[in-house]
């Protein structure tokens, strides 16, 4: 029974209009001594491509870290953040809007000193005051030529002037180099926030009553990443901290194959009691990137894939997070795998072959060591590049340097990862995930690195797509390098939604956009099957209809409303009927035919095939077992060749 319900049309608009969620630039490298070390480039912005969901990723060498706030560790220390979704890409999350609590010590810095999360008391030396989101003091300067430092920065440039000379310009401000893509176009503004020049302050917390300094990882008020993120560019005490190859002291031990001993954690200071131990016994695992749909795997060998080359490996099950504690007269030790215990990844980098980031993670039993009274410096130390602390699940606490910065003499930046002017990530429109790609699927190009597209707006006038739209062209390449163009639905300054075309070879390929008087590559890993299922939400409520058969009588109904310009869930009362979900996808490329489980129940696929009205619609209608009557929301998922799709939500009354 094949519906052709003209309210997808709904679902092909709020496909058209949502904002695509992109992936995260490349490798990471030193402390911007690359290119002439002045104007040096944002992590953030450089590298944001290649994180993965929980916003961690690594270099070559496969230390997993951090260079904003660690939002799977906050998760799971209850850290004022709630789940949206899970998805084969990883959790979505956001901040709590209400009920806050102060959050936890999340990391330790080389000096010692705590790094909470984002939530504060409102008056730092008050527990009783509102707890608070905190606010960063840096905002980005309103200049539009790059001729001096900030203030803030000239300890980590020395020898260099305030005001600069010709051949030590940055970029002008463009759409190619906007603010906020280095460090100096940051000023710290003291009083405009909560905390100081080095993102910390002097506070009353939960495990240090008496007060502490501590440092903070700063959000915006949409709760996004903001500047400096966790660390800015110096430690506010003595960094004496290190990462000692064996430890000389003598030593108490705290933790330590998965068992505590010595003092009870009752009575132990906040360096010993806040390590992360609960998955100390569990083995890490990863999403990969090649294949998300195949869920989390506890070994990943670095070999070739798609004609990727790897880096990093993990082929024997490894223990993840913080493996041991101890603690001398004057100092914590931490030993730990630098592995997380939730599941890592998938990294994309839509520069690299098949769109796959080819860093992963690799084990290694790193020690840590902070002094347990650690003290304000009389001389300051400007944090590096590399590890800055420690997690309390054992990652690496990175800060935000790129590694790369701006050549004048050259006109480019230069070192680190790769931060093209223009590049676009290709992500699929049902799901907004990343990954494999099928032939005839229906997917999003986002610009990555805060560029645009072009300033053209077009939507196409009928579901016979065009090859052009807007003076928007696209050529995809597949493996066996034939190149075929791409019919265009609609096209935007931040998005553009095309059909890939429906015969391409399996593997590697391309996709080249024409936008804007400019070529915009990616890099995509196009498989057979892939499917995807249309979400109306960050919850993953269905993008669905409903049919009902009631005494031979066949009804049309919508398992949702729209309250207060939000889609949320309305209940689907079976009462005895035939009831039909109709779901559509994308993705389903060469499969014939698909199963589908609604609450984890297998249910009857009445059709899968195409929509058939627009290009590279899917459509599929499964009778909801009566079974499930009074569950209340449940997930469905489909799958096709063995490949289940992303997961989406409806309420059953």
């Amino acid at each position: 029974m094949k519906r052709t319900a003209s309210n997808i049309i709904a679902v092909l608009t709020l496909a058209a209009t949502a904002i695509a969620q992109p992936p995260g630039g490349g490798p990471p490298g030193g402390g911007g001594a690359s290119g002439e070390g002045i104007w040096r480039r944002n992590a953030y912005y450089g590298e944001f491509q290649t994180f993965d969901a929980c916003l961690g990723h690594q270099p070559g060498t496969g230390q997993y870290h951090y260079h904003v706030t660690p939002v799977c560790l906050r998760a799971e220390l209850n850290d004022n953040i709630t789940i949206l979704r899970n998805s084969r890409t990883g959790p979505a999350y956001a901040e709590q809007t209400s009920g806050w609590r102060h959050s936890p010590i999340l990391g330790w810095a080389l000096d010692g000193y705590p790094i909470y999360g984002p939530y504060g008391y409102s008056v730092p030396t008050d527990p009783t005051s509102p707890v608070k989101r905190i606010k960063s003091s840096f905002q980005l300067r309103s200049i539009t030529t790059r001729t001096s430092l900030p203030t803030w920065s000239l300890p980590n440039h020395t020898g260099i002037s305030q005001t600069l000379s010709a051949s030590q310009y940055g970029p002008a401000v463009s759409t190619q180099y906007p603010l906020g893509r280095y460090l100096e176009d940051f000023d710290y503004i003291a009083g405009s926030g909560d905390l100081d020049q080095y993102n910390g302050r002097f506070a009353v917390t939960p495990e240090f009553p008496q007060g502490t300094y501590a440092y903070y990882t700063t959000l915006d008020s949409n709760g996004l990443p903001a500047f400096p993120y966790i660390l800015a560019g110096q430690f506010y005490g003595t960094a004496s901290g290190s990462f000692p190859t064996s430890v000389t002291a003598s030593t108490t031990s705290y933790f330590a194959n998965g068992a505590y001993s010595g003092a009870s954690s009752g009575t132990a200071a906040p360096q010993l009691t806040s390590w992360a131990t609960k998955y100390s016994t569990q083995n890490a695992t990863i999403v990969s990137p090649f294949d998300p749909s195949a869920g989390a795997v506890t070994t990943w060998p670095g070999n070739n894939a798609l004609g990727v080359n790897t880096s990093g490996s993990v082929t024997t099950p490894t223990p993840a997070e913080t493996q041991k504690i101890s603690y001398s007269s004057s100092s914590v030790f931490v030993t730990a795998n630098g592995l997380a215990g939730y599941s890592m990844g998938p990294w994309f980098s839509p520069d690299m072959t098949a769109g796959v980031f080819s860093n992963f993670p690799s084990g290694s039993s790193t020690t840590f060591q902070i002094p347990s009274s650690p003290t304000g410096a009389s001389t300051l130390t400007s944090t590096s590049g590399g590890s800055q602390g420690m997690w309390v699940n054992g990652v690496s606490v990175f800060n935000f340097i790129d590694g790369a910065s701006y050549s004048a003499s050259a006109g480019k930046d230069e070192g680190g990862g790769l931060a093209p002017s223009l590049l676009a990530a290709i992500s699929s429109s049902a799901s907004f995930e990343q990954g494999p790609v099928a032939p005839g699927s229906y997917v999003t190009a986002t610009p990555l690195f805060f560029t645009a597209f072009g300033s053209t707006t077009a939507t196409a006038p009928t579901p016979t797509w065009p090859t052009t739209l807007g003076g928007v062209t696209i050529s995809v390449t597949d493996s066996a390098g034939t190149t075929s163009a791409a019919q265009i639905d609609y096209v935007s300054p931040t998005q553009i939604n095309f059909r890939m075309p429906s015969s391409l070879a399996s593997g590697a390929g391309t996709v080249s956009i024409s936008a804007g008087g400019n070529t915009i590559p990616s890099h995509i890993n196009i498989q057979p099957v892939y499917p995807n299922l249309f979400m109306l939400n960050g919850n993953a409520l269905a993008a669905a209809g409903v049919i009902r058969v009631h005494n031979g009588v066949t009804t049309s109904e919508q398992p949702y409303q729209i309250i207060n310009g939000a889609f949320v869930a309305s209940p689907i009362a079976l009462n005895g009927d035939q009831v039909y979900l109709v779901l559509y996808g994308s993705g389903l490329g060469s499969a014939t035919s698909a199963t589908a489980t609604i609450g984890g129940v297998s249910a009857t696929v009445a059709y899968s095939g195409p929509q058939s009205t627009y290009p590279g619609l899917d459509q599929y209608n499964v009778l909801i077992p009566s079974s499930l009557a009074g569950r209340g929301s449940v997930n469905v998922i489909v799958t096709a060749a063995g490949k289940p799709s992303n997961a989406v939500n409806v309420t059953i009354q």
